[in-house]
């Protein structure tokens, strides 16, 4: 890579837009006012309907507004403009702007040169390259600077995500900010939602979100605090989840974690915080045994699909279910809210996924709520979560055909763990429950759970139940949180995987009770029996006949 006199900090980029500043706010007075705090810490000058003279004559007033606050500027797509500006000036162009080799040509060694980037193969390309400084990954939503934007080429923070990893081939890696649709609401979603294995975003491009506002260095000042948040959670969560250090540590780890179940269930009966409120948006036809079996589970259920109130209930939930069983347009946006809220108020939440592999349809309602929410716990049989990761990886480990089960569920939870950046739980005959880096299987239940409607739900609302507990005892434990870094969940994060797999043993373990009873003579029995056996669950039960391992 050649050498570079300009070094960015890429964290907050402000890109202009004059079109987009409010009834008039004067674009001097609005620039100078994003850059007074020091929180914007480049900025793109974007003039896309002006000749080139006036251009330059704006140009030329903005940098001395850039130099007054020592923030860097770069000009958008207009070579002859930045030629025409001191070297520390640097140039951002577009696909289908001036050839990249080009424009480094007539710049030369010295000037900042970013590209955008819009699919894999532009980033392969760029990286190939090795002649720009930085990237611009998006659109990553939809947004109001680029008129024609169609869902075909919003990308979402899993498809940036792809891309961060093909621009991660070169021993010197290639920086990279998000752009497209972000703001306060938005920006730590995407972030965190955007990392991938070995790469991760250095910041967010923002236009509207700034320009648009009749006082900038209010959003100015919030998305900083987003983006230093997230730089400093990431870095704790990649060193709690380095190589080789276990989630548990001291004495035998099934022991450990046991007890530690124990512990976080005792505390959840008796909470001083009482019972979580489990807002669930859930299949109509199991509605019913969802809210009793949160109930049962000292947990409160409220069944609210309506996007008006989400913000209102964000705040005092303590989880969000998503079930995608029976879903309309309502529920569809209410899921979209909903989760949002949730992962604003740092709270955990559960996406099942139900039937996801049987239409179009429920694909891209999942791909939908995974692109706008940061999921904490993704529950779902074999075919559903292959369904989610992609059959290719996993038709080449085997999925038994028509047999709904996995020769390599290990491997299949632990992959998508990592990709998705959340707990995942596979349901069936055992189930498995893993954070990316260890998996654990479970192997307590009982058949007559498939045998009745919505047992699969109502699992979910335990899980989601279980994980509340979790932030409540970090809470009253005063346990250090690294909020974006631990799945984006006010939780310490040992204590939120233990939350996980309480909740999992909890319901197995009340169906193999339920199913004991003299009274239960098949599924219409079955189900009081087994809300009656999760409500007098106690820590003592789930430590005698708890069956699981680390695999």
């Amino acid at each position: 890579m050649l050498g570079r006199k300009l070094v960015i900090d890429y964290s907050l980029y402000l890109v202009t837009g004059r079109e987009l500043l409010p009834p008039g706010k004067d674009y001097y007075e609005s620039l100078e006012e994003s850059l007074k705090d020091g929180h914007v810490t480049v900025v793109q000058l974007r003039e896309k309907n002006i000749d080139s003279g006036e251009f330059l004559e704006i140009a030329e007033k903005s940098l001395k507004i850039c130099d007054k606050y020592r923030v860097p500027m770069l000009i958008n797509d207009n070579l002859s403009v930045a030629l025409a500006l001191p070297e520390r000036v640097g140039l951002h162009i577009g696909q289908t702007d001036i050839p990249v080799q080009q424009a480094r040509k007539i710049l030369g060694p010295n000037r900042h040169l970013g590209l955008s980037v819009h699919n894999v193969e532009q980033a392969e390309a760029a990286v190939d390259l090795d002649i720009v400084d930085y990237v611009g990954v998006g659109p990553v939503y939809g947004t109001k600077s680029k008129a024609g934007i169609e869902e075909k080429d919003v990308l979402g923070p899993r498809g940036a995500s792809r891309i961060l990893q093909a621009l991660e081939k070169v021993p010197k890696r290639l920086p990279c900010v998000l752009i497209g649709g972000l703001n306060e609401k938005t920006a730590a979603g995407t972030l965190f939602g955007a990392v991938c294995d070995s790469n991760w975003p250095d910041g967010i491009a923002v236009i509207s979100a700034i320009v648009a506002h009749p006082t900038p260095s209010v959003p100015a000042a919030n998305l900083a605090k987003i983006v230093k948040s997230f730089k400093k959670a990431f870095d704790s969560h990649a060193k709690e989840f380095g190589a080789g250090e276990p989630p548990f540590t001291s004495y035998d780890i099934e022991k450990n974690t046991i007890n530690k179940i124990a512990e976080l269930l005792r505390f959840h009966r008796a909470s001083q915080y009482g019972p979580p409120l489990i807002q669930t948006l859930t299949s109509h036809v199991s509605s019913t045994l969802s809210a009793n079996i949160a109930l049962a589970f000292s947990s409160s259920p409220i069944m609210s699909h309506q996007e008006a109130e989400a913000e209102d209930l964000g705040k005092v939930t303590g989880a969000v279910v998503l079930n995608i069983g029976t879903i309309g347009d309502e529920a569809r946006r209410g899921m979209r809210a909903v989760g949002g809220a949730a992962n604003r108020g740092g709270k955990p939440v559960v996406l099942d996924p139900v039937g996801v592999g049987a239409s179009s349809f429920r694909k891209g309602v999942v791909e939908e709520i995974m692109n706008h929410t940061q999921i904490t716990l993704l529950k779902g049989n074999a075919a559903e979560l292959s369904a989610i990761s992609g059959l290719e990886d996993i038709q080449s480990r085997g999925v038994d055909s028509g047999s709904g089960t996995l020769k390599d569920p290990v491997n299949l939870v632990v992959s998508m763990a990592c990709k998705e950046k959340c707990l995942v739980l596979l349901t069936g005959k055992e189930d498995y429950l893993s954070n990316g880096q260890h998996a654990v299987k479970v192997s307590n239940g009982h058949e007559l759970l498939g045998r009745i409607t919505g047992s699969g739900c109502a699992l979910g609302v335990v899980v989601a139940a279980s994980m509340a507990a979790a932030c409540n005892f970090t809470k009253h434990n005063k346990l250090p949180t690294t909020h974006l870094g631990s799945f984006m969940v006010h939780s310490d994060t040992n204590w939120l995987f233990i939350g996980a797999l309480m909740g999992v043993l909890s319901m197995n373990i009340a169906s193999e009770l339920a199913a004991e009873r003299s009274d239960v003579k098949g599924s219409g029995t079955f189900i009081p029996a087994l809300i009656d056996e999760l409500a007098a669950m106690t820590p003592e039960k789930i430590v005698e006949r708890a069956k699981f391992g680390f695999v």
